[in-house]
């Protein structure tokens, strides 16, 4: 016995219909980032590709009555490390790729940590090389990019749309 299928219209709709849904769906995701963050030490060369971007706000490490926010940027999934934590430093363990304050100075505070934080560089940047098209308490989203290699420090060209994932109390 043969089953005939026959493809109809009303099936082109619905699965039109399902496909547009599935992409609005990873379109709407939180910590989507992606981009390159390159870094040379030594004689060792990290090329990374970010995956995931993560919006954290919350007191600044050296002056606890400041609010900063920070972009995080890396390859792996933090949701659920990040939400655990109690203070805002308790997320750097868990980074592998570049972190960015934004209101700490008057200028872009960054620092990279890569395999697995035995390498690390913090530096700053111009702000006009962060390029925000959403900017508000609890979305960030935008574009990232700096080429600081000449005097030993990254190339980051990063993409991000990340919605505040927690607001930290303690910095410590």
């Amino acid at each position: 016995m043969k089953t005939h299928f026959r493809f109809r219209p009303a099936h082109f709709h619905l699965l039109l219909a399902g496909l547009v849904l599935l992409g609005f769906a990873f379109n709407t995701r939180s910590d989507v980032g992606k981009g390159k963050l390159v870094y040379k030490s030594g004689s060792k060369a990290f090329d990374m590709n970010i995956k995931s971007a993560y919006f954290i706000a919350g007191p600044d490490g050296f002056d606890s009555g400041k609010k900063i926010r920070r972009l995080i940027f890396t390859t792996n999934t933090l949701d659920e490390k990040i939400k655990s934590c109690g203070a805002m430093n308790c997320v750097d363990q868990y980074i592998e790729g570049l972190q960015v304050d934004l209101d700490a100075a008057p200028r872009l505070l960054y620092w990279i940590s890569l395999n697995n934080q035995l390498v690390q560089y913090s530096g700053t940047a111009q702000n006009e090389f962060l390029t925000l098209t959403a900017d508000t308490q609890d979305h960030l989203a935008g574009t990232l990019k700096f080429d600081q290699s000449a005097s030993g420090g990254p190339v980051v060209d990063v993409t991000f749309d990340a919605k505040l994932v927690k607001t930290f109390t303690k910095a410590r």
